[in-house]
């Protein structure tokens, strides 16, 4: 038996209240453009259920199931997807289609769950369990193990229809992309930017990427490595803007007439600055940057502090409390962590201090900039700014 339907399972959506429509409205367009992109032509319909979303496969679709789930699995917003057999709900015909279901495959020990939202179904869910289980033990001789089986029979009694599956696909969980907002990320082309835009992601946001550069100072490896990056991302989010900014003629200018010490903050200083105009240009609500307390001399609090005054949009930093270890097994499970690490000529490695300060105080860095044209300086970078689609 070939699935016929994949219900897609949500979980935080479940809590909205009266927007709830909003939310299943915005995880029905991803995922239909999801399929589209990575599984085209495999499904008829994406419907809404009683608290889970049914999309209808077509021929095609179910001779390619592997194809359809390893595109749903990458949908934010979603908890876990199940290819299924849909059914009339009957008894006789559920206990029957589950023996089938049942008789296929290498396993052990099985256990039947079944969830009844649709209170007219005359059978109780435990009743459905224990008659259902009778038969597949009888038809298959297989052990009962609730607690831990090698293969679990689930059965979906809502809207009308019973639906039968033994796999759950696990999501991404957390909120559609695109229902929080839009927010500017600055793209390093390291291990940490990718992956805090993943989970800026995963909490509903749409993201566009801005990535700085030091050419014709530095070889374009950095800007390879993000357009790879930004595929790789697109698994999760299909449409997305990268903007590249030369920043190469602003270090000059910081390396000639400023203290060495303070390089890498009046460095991203300027970069938030370019990063906010732009920002707010596109009408992103915020930034967002993989910074992680400590991990480098820009990295401090005191650092952060003073970074962060040169703007009045709001900054994320989603991964400020990780590890290095977590964030390199995140950028592993996103795939972007073989890319990361591919040797390059990062713009803030140019002309970088050897002792830079750790512990800069604002009044040090506003003096510093005195000698700097700082808005001269942020309006010609914004105005040579080039961008690229990826859809």
């Amino acid at each position: 038996m070939k699935p016929d339907v994949i219900l897609c399972h949500y979980g935080e959506i479940g809590l909205k209240g009266k927007n709830r429509g909003y939310f299943e409205k915005k995880l029905q367009e991803n995922l239909r453009s999801t399929l589209q992109r990575f599984s085209p032509e495999t499904f008829s319909s994406i419907g809404r259920m009683f608290g889970r979303l049914i999309i209808r496969l077509n021929e095609n679709g179910q001779n390619e199931l592997a194809s359809v789930k390893s595109a749903l699995k990458n949908v934010c917003g979603m908890v876990y997807c199940a290819p299924a057999i849909s059914a009339k709900q009957d008894k006789e015909t559920i206990i029957k289609l589950s023996v089938e279901l049942m008789s296929v495959g290498g396993y052990d020990s099985f256990r039947v769950t079944t969830r009844r939202t649709d209170k007219i179904f005359p059978v109780s869910k435990l009743k459905m369990n224990e008659d259902v289980g009778a038969a597949i033990l009888e038809a298959t001789g297989k052990k009962v193990n609730l607690k831990q089986p090698d293969k679990t029979c689930y059965i979906d009694i809502v809207d009308g229809k019973a639906f039968l599956y033994t796999e759950r696909i696990q999501g991404q969980g957390g909120l559609p992309v695109g229902v929080s907002g839009k927010v500017m990320s600055m793209l390093s082309g390291g291990i940490d930017s990718p992956v805090a835009s993943y989970y800026i992601m995963k909490r509903g946001a749409a993201v566009s990427f801005i990535h700085f550069h030091s050419v014709p100072f530095t070889n374009e490896a950095s800007i390879e490595k993000v357009r790879e990056m930004i595929e790789k991302l697109q698994v999760f989010q299909q449409r997305i803007s990268l903007h590249l900014v030369e920043l190469a003629p602003i270090q000059k200018e910081v390396m000639v007439l400023t203290s060495e010490k303070y390089r890498i903050i009046l460095y991203r200083r300027f970069m938030v600055r370019i990063a906010e105009k732009l920002a707010k240009k596109q009408r992103a609500v915020a930034l967002l940057t993989g910074d992680s307390l400590g991990q480098v001399a820009s990295q401090t609090l005191e650092n952060m502090s003073v970074i962060e005054e040169a703007i009045s949009m709001p900054l994320l930093r989603p991964l400020i409390g990780f590890d290095k270890l977590e964030i390199i097994n995140k950028a592993r499970a996103i795939d972007t962590y073989d890319i990361s690490i591919l040797p390059d000529q990062d713009c803030c490695a140019l002309f970088v201090p050897k002792h830079p300060a750790t512990k800069a105080r604002l009044k040090d860095i506003l003096s510093e900039e005195k000698k700097l044209k700082v808005d001269e300086m942020v309006q010609q970078a914004v105005a040579n700014i080039k961008i690229e689609q990826f859809d």
